[in-house]
C-alpha cells in the first residue's frame, strides 16, 4: 500500500522530468537543421536548399597611370588640358593710310579638353576626348567672343587582333604627317606648325580628325608601324532636277541622287624607328630624355570626285592627292632615364598638295578638294630641353609655297614663310604645368604693291594637363 502510493508521488516528478528534457533537446537542435547522427528525420527536420554564396566584392584600385581598375582587364583613365592664351596679333594694314598697324588682342583658351581611355575587356580599347577651342576668343570680323559648347574630337575603339593588326573606328585622327599626329601637350613650340594644316584647308575634317576606320600594325620587333585607313572626306551633295516647265509655282526640285555617293578619302602612312620604338596613338614632340628616338615617316593622302557628283555634276574633277615625308630624333644628352633628363628634339618635314583645281581655277576645271591649291610646304623645328633648370628653347621655320602654274593674283597671299622662336619654363614635373611664350614674324614674299610684306605675332600661354 505504502508502495503503491509512493509510486503515484513519483510520477508527476518523472513527467517533469521528460518534458524538461524534450525542451532542452528542442534548444540544442533547432527545426530545419539535421539531426545527430543515428536519429531518423522526420519531415518537418528535412534540411533546407543552401543558399548561394554572396558576389565577391572587388574593390577599384589605382593603376600606375592613374587608371581606375574594375577588373584585370576593365579599367578607365580619366584627364584634362588648358592651354590658356594671351595673343597679340599684329594687322595687315595698307601702309599707304599712314597709319601703324595695330596689333588684336585676346585672352582665350586656345584648347580646352576633357578626354577618358580604357580598356573594355582584353585586347579592346577606346578613346573619347571632348574640346571647346579658341573658347572666348573674339571673331576677327564681329568681336563677339566664342562661348561655343565643347565638341567630340576623338571618339573610337578599337580591338587587337595581333600585335600585327588592329582595327579602329569612329572619329581618328589622320596620318596626315608628322606634326599632326603629335601630342598637343608636347609640342615643341606654342601650337601646331601653320604648315602641317594644309591638307584639312578643305575644311571637311574636324581639326585633324574624321570619321572612319584604320587599320594599324606593329613589325620588325615595333620598330616599324603601318596605318591605312578610308574616311568620309568630302561628301558629295544631293543632284536635283528643277520643275518641269508648266508645274505650279513652288513646285519643288526633284532629288533624283541623294548626297553621299562618291568614294571614301585613302589615307596611309608608313613609320619605321632606328632607336626606340614609339607605339602609341599620336608620337612625338618632346619625350623629356625618357626616349631615344631617330625615325623616319611617309604619309599619302587620296580622294577623288566623279563626274557626276556635286558641284559642276557632268564636268571631270581633279583628283586631291597629298603626300609627305618627315625625319625626326629625339636625343637624350645623358642618357634615357624614366625620370627624364636634357633632351635635343628636331623634326624635318615637307608636303607636296594638290586639290586637282585646274589652272586656273574655274567651273570647267574643278578639284576635288578646289580649297587646296597645288603648292609645297615644309616645316623644320628644334628644341633644346634643360631638366636641372625645368626650361626649353625652340625655334622653327616653315613655308607654303603655291605653284607658278597659278596666275600671280590667285597665288597673292598664298605664298607664306614662317618664322618662329621661344622659349617655355616647366612649374611642374612630367610637363603637367608650364608657361610659354612665343614670337612668331609672317612675311608674305608676293605681297601686293602698297601692302605690308610682314607682321608681328606674341603669344604666351598656361599649359596644365593631367592624364
Amino acid at each position: 500500500m505504502n508502495r503503491c502510493v509512493s509510486s503515484r508521488n513519483y510520477l508527476p516528478a518523472l513527467l517533469l522530468a521528460t518534458l524538461a528534457a524534450t525542451a532542452a533537446s528542442a534548444q540544442t537542435t533547432p527545426t530545419g537543421q539535421p539531426a545527430p547522427t543515428g536519429q531518423q528525420q522526420g519531415p518537418e527536420s528535412a534540411p533546407t536548399k543552401s543558399q548561394p554564396p554572396a558576389p565577391e566584392v572587388r574593390p577599384v584600385t589605382v593603376g600606375p597611370t592613374r587608371e581606375l581598375k574594375l577588373a584585370e582587364n576593365t579599367w578607365m583613365r580619366f584627364g584634362f588640358q588648358v592651354q590658356a592664351w594671351y595673343k597679340a596679333a599684329q594687322d595687315r594694314t595698307n601702309p599707304t593710310t599712314g597709319s601703324e598697324p595695330g596689333y588684336a588682342q585676346d585672352f582665350f583658351c586656345r584648347r580646352c579638353r576633357l578626354f577618358a581611355s580604357g580598356s573594355v575587356v582584353k585586347d579592346v580599347t577606346f578613346l573619347m576626348l571632348f574640346e571647346v577651342a579658341n573658347f572666348g576668343k573674339a571673331d576677327a570680323t564681329t568681336g563677339v567672343k566664342n562661348f561655343a559648347t565643347a565638341s567630340v574630337l576623338d571618339a573610337w575603339a578599337q580591338v587587337k587582333f595581333a600585335n600585327e593588326f588592329y582595327l579602329s573606328a569612329g572619329s581618328i585622327v589622320l596620318p596626315l604627317n608628322r606634326n599632326a599626329t603629335q601630342p598637343t601637350t608636347t609640342y615643341l613650340s606654342i601650337d601646331i606648325g601653320n604648315s602641317a594644316t594644309s591638307p584639312i584647308a578643305q575644311g571637311n575634317t574636324n581639326v585633324v580628325r574624321d570619321l572612319g576606320v584604320l587599320a594599324n600594325g606593329f613589325l620588325l620587333a615595333d620598330h616599324f608601324e603601318y596605318r591605312v585607313g578610308l574616311f568620309q572626306g568630302t561628301r558629295a551633295a544631293a543632284l536635283t532636277i528643277p520643275a518641269p516647265a508648266g508645274a505650279p509655282a513652288g513646285t519643288p526640285a526633284t532629288v533624283v541622287q541623294s548626297a553621299s555617293h562618291n568614294p571614301f578619302r585613302f589615307v596611309a602612312a608608313l613609320q619605321g624607328n632606328l632607336w626606340d620604338s614609339e607605339k602609341a596613338y599620336v608620337n612625338g614632340g618632346h619625350y623629356y630624355g625618357t626616349k631615344k628616338v631617330l625615325g623616319a615617316v611617309a604619309s599619302f593622302d587620296y580622294q577623288a570626285a566623279r563626274t557626276q557628283d556635286a558641284p559642276s555634276p557632268g564636268v571631270s574633277k581633279g583628283a586631291y592627292t597629298g603626300v609627305s615625308g618627315a625625319v625626326f630624333i629625339n636625343y637624350p644628352l645623358n642618357g634615357v632615364s624614366k625620370t627624364g633628363g636634357d633632351e635635343i628634339v628636331g623634326l624635318l618635314q615637307g608636303g607636296l598638295y594638290d586639290g586637282g583645281a585646274g589652272v586656273p581655277p574655274a567651273a570647267t576645271s574643278p578639284g576635288t578638294y578646289s580649297a587646296v591649291l597645288k603648292q609645297f610646304d615644309f616645316l623644320a623645328e628644334g628644341a633644346y630641353y634643360n631638366h636641372a633648370a625645368k626650361m626649353s628653347v625652340f625655334g622653327k621655320y616653315e613655308m607654303r609655297t603655291i605653284s607658278s602654274d597659278y596666275l600671280a593674283a590667285t597665288k597673292s597671299g598664298g605664298n607664306i614663310t614662317w618664322i618662329a622662336g621661344g622659349l617655355k619654363y616647366y612649374v611642374a614635373p612630367a610637363n603637367l604645368l608650364n608657361f610659354g611664350v612665343q614670337y612668331e614674324r609672317i612675311i608674305f614674299p608676293d605681297a601686293l604693291a602698297g601692302l605690308q610684306s610682314g607682321t608681328n605675332n606674341v603669344t604666351v600661354q598656361m599649359q596644365m594637363v593631367l592624364y
